[in-house]
């Protein structure tokens, strides 16, 4: 009886000690704060990367945005952000979610304590709720020597208040000026010996391009012009105009030939008439309505004696033709 009624008080004791301790365990628990911020390390270098833990234990029926890594980070640069996936406990409304991540900062305070808080938004139905997690400091830890005590330094350090600044003579850099000239000069040349041909050859095409075209201007507009009053004038100023291109592209006396001598060395019924018009306009004063056609026919004779050097040009790289192909050849027109 004795022994029992010992065990009885003894489970009593021990009941008693037990329950005051769940209770201040579910107290803890509970007190514990939803939203923790904190520091992975009690001290930073700077310019060396640390790492700053969040978590955040919610209902699982909402949804949190977690702090914006570009403004509420100041003044810590965001390095790199690891997210965890959601881990929820329990179920239906008891259900418990625990979100959380890990940042890496980059400090580049001189503060000898730096502090951090950052703040999360629950989104609600009609509006956002934003929380604040507790602010957390860490100790900059420097590399750099400690300064002296007042009683250990001598004397303070004295700032220079004027400073003679030594007048330099300013120097032409001839090497840099030679070394440029040589290498624009070097790759000239290998430009030209690669190239030189071609560029040579285009340049000559373009040249007699524009001349056609200023020739085409000039002879169209007296083509345009020439009427019964200015057949004379007009119809010797093409003529003229015309004997001056064709010299230009066959190297050939056009101008001192006359109109037999043209004929001749046309060998085209279809040139020797419209010459032949032509004199009739100058001399004669006469203009009839093959004037104008007969200019025309000039015109187009010009203009195939221009795609033939243009065509010598392309092949030889030169405008004239040798002199052994103008004696034996005579230059037919088409």
């Amino acid at each position: 009886m004795i022994y029992t009624l010992r065990a009885i008080v003894l489970s009593v004791l021990l009941l008693g000690f037990w329950v005051p301790g769940v209770s201040l365990a579910q107290n803890r628990s509970v007190r514990q704060p939803p939203l923790q911020g904190y520091f992975l390390a009690d001290s930073v270098e700077i310019g060396r990367p640390f790492q700053y833990s969040l978590t955040y234990r919610h209902p699982a029926i909402n949804d949190v945005l977690f702090p914006d890594t570009a403004r509420h980070f100041s003044p810590y640069q965001v390095q790199k952000v690891v997210v965890f996936p959601t881990q929820t406990t329990g179920a239906g409304v008891a259900a418990v979610s625990r979100d959380s991540a890990v940042y890496t900062l980059i400090s580049f305070e001189t503060d000898t304590i730096q502090r951090l808080q950052v703040p999360i938004r629950v989104i609600g139905d009609a509006d956002c709720t934003q929380l604040w997690s507790g602010v957390d400091s860490v100790f900059l830890r420097s590399k750099l020597p400690l300064a002296k005590s007042d009683s250990v330094q001598s004397q303070p350090p004295k700032l220079a208040t004027e400073t003679d600044l030594a007048t330099l003579q300013q120097q032409f850099n001839y090497l840099a000026l030679i070394t440029g000239f040589s290498l624009v000069s070097l790759a000239a040349l290998l430009i030209y010996a690669l190239f030189g041909r071609t560029i040579t050859r285009q340049w000559k095409l373009y040249q007699l391009n524009r001349q056609h075209l200023r020739f085409l201007s000039e002879y169209n507009r007296f083509c345009r012009n020439i009427n019964s009053y200015t057949a004379s004038e007009t119809a010797n100023q093409a003529i003229v105009l015309w004997k001056v291109y064709l010299e230009r592209l066959d190297s050939l006396p056009y101008t001192s030939m006359t109109t037999p001598e043209l004929a001749e060395q046309m060998a085209d019924n279809r040139v020797t008439d419209a010459l032949r018009e032509a004199d009739r306009m100058i001399y004669g004063g006469s203009f009839s309505p093959q004037s104008q056609p007969a200019l025309r026919l000039l015109g187009e004779i010009a203009t195939q004696t221009y795609r033939r050097a243009r065509t010598r040009l392309q092949v030889s790289g030169s405008v004239e033709a040798s002199t052994d192909e103008k004696t034996t050849e005579p230059s037919s027109i088409v």
